[in-house]
């Protein structure tokens, strides 16, 4: 199958995936309105004692409470008729690449099907190439393993870098101005994005932190500020046709089990629509943490200095997801940079009632940090000695220094 019939399959895909999550949702409100017609036919039945002016108001409340359950029926008809003819125009169109068989009961394995080795044809055919960078060490391998791929396929020109700013409140200093520089470094576009007031808005706002069974953090400081740039990309091109966009995001499976499970390239029938066709991509989901750090120290790339002192991850200051030493160790270095961070978090943890994680507070944290005083034993390059040995450490720092 050539890739523009593979696109063709896809977007027929996602009109089917979007078909059936209409389905659902016209069904949740059938269901509610027939709640609520039960509901008025109760109070109205149990309200024999009651005057004539609350009676007639139950009798209205029963009739708009009927309308509304036909209307929300009709909608449910409706939406199933669409999923299923949507399903129809999917099993016919990829019914001359699989003898006839019907893939509406599992998409998934259909798009695992058409993705699979499609990944440098789909950079080739794209008209737009985002790349999600938190400026952290998996999103540089990430960034120079997909600008070598695009400059092999003559599309640099596609590449853009999007960086969520999480502000001063959240982040490390100077975490923009880096993702700015790496992406200077290939000659691609830069796009930050800001997320008002960062975690410590959020939280504020919340009245409670978020878990790892809420990341609120993620959700709607990074992900939900990623529709609007799609949007806005799209609307530059101009085109007259659906836009092809290969979204680019730097996970790895070695870091958790959920994130084995991630395939490397998926569709996102949330962000697609009409006008664009999105495929999001996992380009270093096989690497190691080892691999990464090999790549950053041959090529000589600028990562944060955070990692030199010893943080595992380019997260926020203070992330609501990290170890216990991890989030001392955050502390100490904020005592070394005069950063206040750790204390404004302790106060708003007091203002809310509401602790920073289930049994560990910022408090808490605060008060070790200070015990054990400012980290003082780190210097530049420290995490590539500590992954690579002394010798790869020496070797980037010339790179460094020759590239400045």
């Amino acid at each position: 199958m050539d890739i523009r019939s593979c696109l063709a399959l896809l977007d027929l895909v996602r009109l089917s995936e979007q078909a059936d999550r209409s389905f659902a949702t016209a069904c949740r409100r059938h269901a509610k309105a027939i709640t609520a017609r039960r509901a008025a036919e109760s109070a109205l039945a149990d309200s024999d004692s009651e005057e004539g002016k609350v009676r007639a108001g139950l009798v209205s409340r029963l009739e708009a409470a009927r309308r509304r359950q036909r209307e929300d029926s009709l909608k449910a008809q409706r939406a199933f008729l669409a999923a299923r003819a949507a399903g129809k125009r999917l099993s016919r169109a990829y019914a001359p690449y699989a003898a006839g068989s019907a893939p509406g009961a599992n998409r998934a394995a259909l798009c695992r099907e058409l993705f699979a080795g499609r990944l440098l044809e789909l950079i080739g055919q794209a008209d737009v190439l985002p790349v999600q960078s938190s400026g952290g060490k998996d999103s540089l391998a990430m960034l120079h393993r997909v600008v070598t791929w695009a400059r092999a396929a003559g599309c640099l020109h596609k590449v853009v870098v999007v960086h969520a700013d999480l502000g001063e409140s959240s982040e490390w200093p100077g975490v923009r101005e880096l993702v700015a520089r790496q992406a200077e470094r290939y000659g691609v576009r830069f796009i930050a994005v800001e997320a008002e007031g960062g975690l410590y808005r959020l939280v504020e706002k919340r009245g409670k932190f978020p878990d790892s069974k809420n990341r609120l953090c993620t959700s709607q400081l990074k992900r939900d500020r990623l529709a609007p740039v799609i949007t806005l990309l799209v609307q530059e091109l101009g085109l007259s046709r659906q836009a092809v966009v290969v979204n680019f995001m730097g996970i790895r499976a070695e870091e958790s089990a959920a994130r084995r499970r991630k395939p490397e390239l998926a569709l996102d029938t949330r962000l697609g629509n009409g006008n664009r066709l999105v495929v999001t991509a996992h380009p270093i989901l096989d690497m190691s943490e080892t691999e990464v750090w090999q790549t950053i120290a041959q090529n000589g790339l600028e990562y944060h200095p955070a990692y030199d002192a010893g943080l595992p991850r380019l997260s926020c200051i203070l992330c609501v997801l990290a170890g216990r030493e991890w989030l001392i160790r955050a502390a100490r270095l904020c005592l070394t940079l005069g950063l206040t961070h750790p204390q404004r978090y302790a106060d708003l943890e007091a203002r809310i009632g509401h602790t920073f994680q289930k049994k560990l507070s910022v408090a808490e944290i605060w008060a070790e940090a200070q015990r054990r005083g400012p980290l003082e034993d780190w210097e530049r390059g420290d995490a590539i000695r500590r992954h690579l040995g002394e010798e790869a450490a020496a070797q980037y720092l010339r790179r460094l220094e020759l590239a400045a």
